[in-house]
């Protein structure tokens, strides 16, 4: 599958409560409904066909991501969601409600868009 697929499809998508919830809790905020679709659509986790690594985290990645990625994730109020490869990763900033890349090394924030499929174009 590639990503403009799974993205196109991820509004038909029922949401995982107990898992949404799970997640809410550990990042201590509370997710925009698309994000809890996008959450709920793969539990393992998915790489798509791209140009480069696009990989979406699984759900235990995501539970676990400040202590894997050495980040805290929750004082800086973003999610991370997709690993870009190069220690970038798609991440949603809960604070801005909007997407964003972000570097785990640098602990940057940049290329900011509204909707996810922006970055795909």
């Amino acid at each position: 599958m590639n990503i403009k697929d799974f993205i196109e499809k991820i509004e038909e998508q029922s949401i995982n409560t107990a898992l949404v919830e799970k997640i809410e809790e550990v990042y201590e905020m509370k997710l925009a409904d698309y994000v809890k679709k996008l959450l709920s659509a793969s539990l393992e986790g998915e790489f798509f066909d791209s140009d480069g690594i696009l990989r979406l985290l699984s759900h235990k990645e995501i539970l676990n991501a400040s202590e894997e990625l050495s980040v805290d994730f929750n004082t800086l109020k973003i999610v991370p969601i997709f690993d870009t490869g190069d220690n970038d990763y798609i991440v949603f900033d809960v604070e801005n409600n909007n997407w964003c890349k972000f570097n785990i090394v640098d602990s940057v924030k940049f290329k900011q868009r509204q909707l996810l499929k922006e970055f795909f174009k």
